[in-house]
């Protein structure tokens, strides 16, 4: 089969990236819970980044995967491309508000 149709499936490009924000939300609540797990009692450093981790990853794996995966299909078989402009800026904008909450609580402690 040539033309087109052979090289577009839009279903497997959203299922792919759904697959993705799945894998990425799990993986940070299983990093979340360990930091809560192996949190030692009378530490300077507090166990909540662990918890906020743990939260917002299961948040991305169980709300924000089907959002997206919805949204990207809809916009593939509308024959559009499925960039997020947001995407970038807000992930940089978080890790950069994660990094600066460690920062001041490593400068409290």
């Amino acid at each position: 089969m040539t033309g087109p149709a052979a090289v577009h499936d839009p279903g497997a490009q959203a299922e792919r990236t759904a697959l993705a924000w799945q894998r990425t939300g799990l993986s940070a609540a299983a990093v979340g819970l360990l930091v809560v797990h192996a949190h030692p009692a009378g530490h300077p450093v507090p166990p909540w980044p662990g918890l906020v981790l743990l939260v917002a990853g299961a948040a991305v794996a169980a709300v924000l995967a089907p959002v997206r995966y919805r949204h990207i299909e809809r916009v593939v078989r509308a024959g559009g491309a499925p960039l997020s402009r947001a995407t970038v800026p807000g992930t940089a904008l978080l890790v950069a508000v994660a990094v600066l909450g460690v920062a001041a609580v490593l400068a409290l402690a």
